[in-house]
């Protein structure tokens, strides 16, 4: 059934800059400040959906100022645009974050005027012809979800862990840096303090050369790791390929991916074990679920993350997680608590490692104008 949603009548957008209150420090950079951009699309019958734009310059693809360079030309394509030809323009932005905030905010109409939510439209096949009963998809409610420790100070490190496995986290993911002696002395103290029942990985940002580690991956045996993200630089998909056979513990594929294209690249070079996939920077929720298929026939896992923006984003992700039945490692989107505010007027609860789906259709979130209009 083709959609008649009614054109396009408005595009709006609200920059933000919210601070995280105790910064985030990866291989890469310390996170002091969230910049992005929120993005409403209003169709002349008067629903509104809005998608968020959260550009990671020092990860990959471009910068805050190049999409907001872009917006005023790609918001004037749109005016007028019916759903299928405005999806057809955002994928092609030429911004992958860009792409994402419109591709999402068009979904979340798209979900309001069918009374259902985003994550089921993304368990349909295509949305060439969505049908009326297109809320019935067997989707998920609840998506497992992991906490995220950036600490390299042991002490810090393993108090972090404790509190967040007894607010019910049966997951932590550990940010390590280039040192791999200090690295290896945080897990070994988390994983003792906290049992072997917990699931424990490791994010290295790229830090690492191959001896690096494979040294460090070799030390790490004992310790019941599911998986490190990242060792080596994004560019040396042969490095990886050839890790894999020196260990036992998985390894995922994270900077490397940028779209489908790139996933492909590190499918077919058998370089991880495991996919991080990142929707605000892959081009848009469609392509990341594309990603994940893909990753699944060939018996690559994957597990679906945030990069660290605010609630809109988030719930984007969510919904690509809850839509995503392949998915079945905990995800990376508790990660809202990191930030000031979380700039949408509902709140996103994580309850005992869980995080759920709204009851609302669309994305089932709001923009908060009053907080954007505080971190303007």
């Amino acid at each position: 059934m083709q959609m008649e949603i009614g054109e396009i009548g408005a595009v709006r957008w609200y920059v933000y800059r919210v601070p995280l209150p105790g910064q985030l420090s990866s291989a890469h950079e310390t996170l002091a400040i969230r910049a992005g951009v929120m993005v409403e699309i209003e169709t002349r019958s008067g629903l509104v959906g809005c998608g968020e734009c959260a550009p990671l310059p020092a990860f990959r693809g471009g910068s805050l100022e190049d999409v907001l360079a872009l917006l005023p030309a790609v918001a004037q394509q749109l005016y007028n645009q019916t759903f299928y030809s405005a999806l057809a323009l955002v994928q092609q932005t030429g911004e992958l974050a860009l792409s994402f905030a419109l591709e999402a905010a068009l979904l979340d109409l798209a979900g309001q005027y069918y009374h259902c939510s985003v994550a089921a439209l993304l368990a349909l096949p295509d949305l060439s012809a969505i049908p009326l009963n297109a809320e019935h998809r067997p989707i998920r409610d609840v998506v497992a979800v992991n906490t995220v420790i950036g600490s390299q100070e042991v002490g810090i490190a393993v108090r972090q862990a404790e509190v967040a496995v007894a607010a019910g986290f049966t997951c932590v993911k550990l940010k390590v840096g280039r040192d791999t002696q200090l690295a290896l002395e945080v897990a070994r103290s988390i994983r003792e303090a906290l049992g072997p029942a917990i699931h424990l990985r490791l994010d290295a940002n790229e830090a690492w050369n191959f001896e690096q580690a494979r040294a460090f991956l070799r030390a790490c045996e004992p310790l019941k790791i599911q998986y490190v993200e990242q060792p080596l630089p994004r560019d040396d998909l042969a490095g990886m390929a050839l890790l894999r056979k020196c260990t036992t513990i998985p390894l995922a594929a994270d900077e490397v991916l940028s779209d489908l294209a790139s996933a492909r690249c590190v499918l077919t070079a058998q370089a991880a074990d495991i996919l991080i996939v990142k929707p605000q920077l892959t081009g848009g929720l469609l392509l990341a679920r594309q990603m994940i298929h893909e990753a699944s026939v060939q018996g690559v896992r994957c597990v679906v993350t945030s990069t660290i923006e605010a609630g809109v984003g988030v719930m984007s992700a969510l919904q690509l997680a809850a839509a995503s039945p392949e998915i079945q490692l905990e995800c990376g989107l508790a990660t809202l608590q990191m930030l000031a505010d979380d700039l949408i007027v509902e709140t996103i609860p994580v309850k005992h490692g869980h995080m759920a789906l709204p009851g609302q259709a669309g994305l089932g979130v709001h923009l908060d104008k009053a907080a954007l209009a505080k971190y303007q």
